[in-house]
C-alpha cells in the first residue's frame, strides 16, 4: 500500500526551500511508513526545485538512520523533474558518508 503526500497541494509553492517544510513533510511520511505500514509517495508535480536543506529532511534523515534499501524501499519519488531528481540523490549520497563515519567511530 502507498500513500501519496502531493506537496504543491500543501505549499502552493514552486520552489521548496525550507527546513521546516521539510520537517512538515518528514512528520507526514514517519506517520504513513511508521504507523501505517505503507510506502509513501512525494509526488513533486507543480514543484520547481528543492534545496538541499529540503531534501534532508525528506530522504537524508531517513538514508542516515535506516540506509539506502531502506529508503528505496519505503520511499518513492514521482513527477520530480531532473533538478529535484539531483538534489534528493545528492542528500542520500551525503548521508550515506555521514552514516558510514557514524559506523566506523
Amino acid at each position: 500500500m502507498e500513500e501519496v503526500i502531493k506537496l504543491w497541494d500543501l505549499f502552493e509553492c514552486e520552489f521548496l526551500g525550507l527546513r521546516v517544510e521539510g520537517e512538515v513533510v518528514r512528520e507526514r511520511m514517519e506517520e504513513i511508513i511508521m504507523r501505517e505500514g505503507k510506502v509513501a509517495v512525494l509526488d513533486f508535480e507543480g514543484v520547481r526545485g528543492i534545496n538541499h536543506t529540503f531534501a534532508d529532511e525528506v530522504v537524508g534523515i531517513f538514508t542516515r538512520a535506516f540506509g539506502k534499501e531502506w529508503v528505496k524501499g519505503n520511499i518513492r519519488v514521482v513527477n520530480a523533474n531532473e533538478n529535484v531528481r539531483r538534489i534528493l540523490n545528492l542528500a542520500v549520497k551525503l548521508a550515506l558518508k555521514h552514516r558510514e563515519k557514524s559506523v566506523r567511530a
